[in-house]
């Protein structure tokens, strides 16, 4: 069980019966699909919206992440400009910076308790090569912070230059997804868990031995539309401490809750918790042949154990403290890494977000919300607009790529670490990752 879900209580929902006709069906309950049915019955409330999940609400990604709601995009804007113009790419980070805002506004006007704290978000170099790269990625609203202006925000060991940007809030993730889902039936949606959902060659939804009638279907499922080259699932794992005495941050900082990582290849992210837990996670589990899910890769003891290494090196203090949970996910990633919102008017689906779901999510499912509407807005606008992804490689060419480029990115850090200089290694990687 993920921290998150430790520290609230999951709800049960009313759900009444599934065999009538419903305005929109949606398949997968978590951000995607609730927010789908928010921006839906915000707009027009007479709408009869069924949410289908096959486990519980939130038991995705939704409910295990690490509690970011950033304005991060999976792709770079020089990948985004080949494509669209400097107006649309402009327009969609506008857009997820407003979608923070009204995440938290949102959270605040139904008194959900998810603790939102918009403190900012860090991104830290312990070396050289990692101060190199930040210096050539700073952006319009971040600020490049030099060791001393970094240790007076986070005391982290060995940080010697960090980029602060403001567009990032914290969150505990499962109590802004069961929030979200008791404000969506109180509006009058109903909300069906324990139902597995299957298409058929149609695109009818199939519960049971049911077919359900909807007007239009939207499939929100991210990493668990697995077993397929259109996406594959990536796995991330996490950690937390037990809570920390409020007198050990007066030294490590993060005094605001901002949220953190270090600018290494090899993905990692952190917060410090409304209970003053530190919350930290990382990537490097292997990916499992034909890009299936397997609930054993969230449970890697040897990689959970990497990242309290890595805790420790960051912050030496937690070696007197203990670490009290450990807990993992999927992620959804494209060849191309971007994220899709797509709608035929009858049958939708949207994903793609590379593990940046949290904002992205709302955002998506505000611009699906608007196709199946059929109401021309600013987000039928952007990028992941029926995009069409290219497929993964067939295996086993998928299978040694992506573990070579996990194998890789690590082995990125370790050059950067000796030379102090950008990897060289990672620049070798960019046809395998596609970025």
């Amino acid at each position: 069980m993920s921290l998150w879900w430790s520290l609230i209580d999951h709800p049960e929902f009313a759900s009444g019966p599934l065999d009538q006709e419903w305005d929109v069906a949606i398949i997968g309950g978590g951000f995607s699909g609730l927010w789908c049915a928010h921006h839906l019955i915000t707009n027009d409330p007479n709408l009869k919206i069924a949410v289908i999940e096959q486990s519980t609400i939130g038991s995705g990604a939704s409910g295990r992440n690490g509690g970011w709601a950033s304005a991060l995009y999976p792709i770079d804007d020089e990948k985004m400009l080949l494509h669209f113009s400097p107006e649309i790419v402009a327009s969609l980070h506008a857009q997820l910076r407003e979608s923070i805002d009204e995440i938290g506004a949102f959270a605040a006007a139904e008194k959900i308790d998810c603790d939102f704290q918009k403190g900012g978000s860090l991104l830290i170099a312990r070396n050289e090569g990692q101060l190199s790269r930040l210096r050539s990625s700073v952006e319009e609203g971040s600020i490049l912070l030099d060791e001393n202006q970094t240790r007076a925000r986070i005391n982290m060991s060995g940080a010697i230059g960090s980029i602060f940007t403001p567009d990032c809030a914290a969150i505990n993730p499962a109590a802004l997804v069961t929030g979200l889902a008791l404000s969506l039936e109180r509006r009058g949606v109903s909300i069906f868990e324990n139902s597995h959902a299957s298409f058929s060659a149609d695109k009818e939804i199939i519960v049971g031995d049911r077919t359900i009638k909807a007007h239009a279907v939207v499939r929100a499922v991210e990493a668990y539309h697995a077993n397929t080259r259109e996406q594959l699932p990536i796995y991330s794992l996490m950690v937390a401490t037990q809570p920390l005495p409020e007198h050990l941050f007066e030294d490590l900082g993060i005094h605001n809750r901002e949220t953190f990582a270090e600018n290494a290849h090899l993905v990692t992210y952190a917060q410090r918790t409304a209970d003053n837990r530190l919350a930290i996670g990382g990537r490097g589990a292997p990916y499992i042949w034909g890009s299936r899910r397997r609930e054993s890769n969230e449970t890697l003891t040897g990689i959970h154990e990497h990242i309290r290494v890595m805790a420790r090196q960051w912050f030496p203090v937690l070696r007197d403290y203990q670490f009290t949970h450990a807990w993992g996910g999927a992620v959804a990633v494209t060849r191309d890494w971007a994220a899709y919102v797509r709608f035929d008017g009858k049958y939708g689906e949207l994903g793609g977000y590379a593990g940046d779901g949290v904002t992205l999510a709302y955002l998506a499912a505000a611009a699906m919300a608007d196709l199946v509407m059929k109401r021309e807005t600013r987000r039928t606008k952007l990028p992941f607009i029926n995009w069409k992804n290219p497929l993964w490689e067939k295996e086993p060419l998928r299978w040694l790529g992506v573990n070579a480029a996990i194998k890789l990115s690590e082995a990125s850090d370790t050059e950067e670490r000796f030379t102090g200089r950008p990897s060289f290694l990672m620049k070798m990687l960019a046809p395998i990752t596609g970025q």
